[in-house]
């Protein structure tokens, strides 16, 4: 399939008169396979940050099985293994099995392309990409705190849910990682900041690290593709990031910086337009 945007411009005669149209015909099927092309890699990139994330997500569950069946052991050795204890074990095994699944169902559900635009919740949202992460960012020594303007009334926003959760998920990865980085071999606690605002037309969700300013040199490109100060980086998260909030969500991704901070503001429609 070929894709093409034509240009259309009258022009006139001496004397004024309409004498006739030139078009101009611009095939952009390469543009938009490129596109395309690094909405895919970036895709991969963020199967590989939710991956790490499942295994933080699965690694107590799996302690706590292995301490249940090493009871179960024990219990039976010492004659202790009665119909009681056997439910209890039952019991506290399935708990940690339904954990476990759910972070597969929240892991599967992330990766599913959203197929139309939505009003969706966006406490639920957030709750759902803070839950996933939550693990990771405890274990990196990092505070995170989400503040609702208002807090006592619910907040949408219009588009595609599940490619703002990954968005989401990206911005708060990087917090994290530069985090990681500017606190490496202190007990400094890092502190990640979402803060939610409801306008009347639109939603806008800024996420702040306290790992210090961006160079000024490099923020005005940190959209670009293939763009990473991050060893090993693809350079795409943010840029996709833009791709969705603007162009498929009609909103609008900017980052600034703070005191001591760098800021990434979301704004994005909370109705039908």
């Amino acid at each position: 399939m070929q894709h093409f945007v034509v240009h259309k411009s009258t022009f006139l005669n001496a004397d004024h008169t309409l004498g006739g149209i030139v078009s101009i015909m611009d095939n952009i099927t390469d543009r938009i396979q490129q596109k395309q092309f690094l909405i895919q890699q970036s895709k991969l990139a963020e199967m590989g940050e939710m991956i790490g994330a499942v295994a933080h997500q699965w690694n107590e569950p799996l302690v706590e099985l292995s301490a249940i069946i090493q009871d179960i052991e024990m219990a039976y050795c010492n004659e202790e293994l009665d119909e009681e204890s056997v439910k209890q074990f039952v019991k506290d095994s399935m708990m940690q099995i339904q954990y476990m699944s759910k972070t597969l169902k929240d892991f599967r559900n992330f990766l599913k392309p959203s197929t139309k635009k939505r009003i969706f919740d966006v406490k639920k949202a957030i709750k759902e990409v803070t839950e996933l992460l939550g693990r990771q960012i405890y274990y990196s020594n990092i505070n995170l705190f989400v503040n609702f303007t208002p807090e006592d009334r619910d907040i949408f926003a219009y588009g595609y849910e599940n490619e703002f959760k990954q968005v989401l998920l990206n911005i708060i990865n990087n917090a994290k990682k530069k985090i990681i980085n500017t606190f490496k071999g202190t007990d400094k606690v890092g502190i990640i900041t979402i803060n939610v605002y409801a306008n009347p037309t639109t939603t806008i969700v800024q996420i702040i690290d306290d790992a210090g300013n961006i160079d000024p040199a490099i923020i005005d490109h940190v959209f670009d593709p293939y763009f990473s100060t991050t060893p090993g980086g693809t350079g795409l998260g943010l840029y996709i990031a833009k791709v969705v909030i603007e162009d498929k969500m009609g909103g609008k991704m900017s980052v600034a910086n703070g005191e001591n901070s760098a800021i990434f503001s979301i704004e994005v429609p909370n109705k039908r337009s």
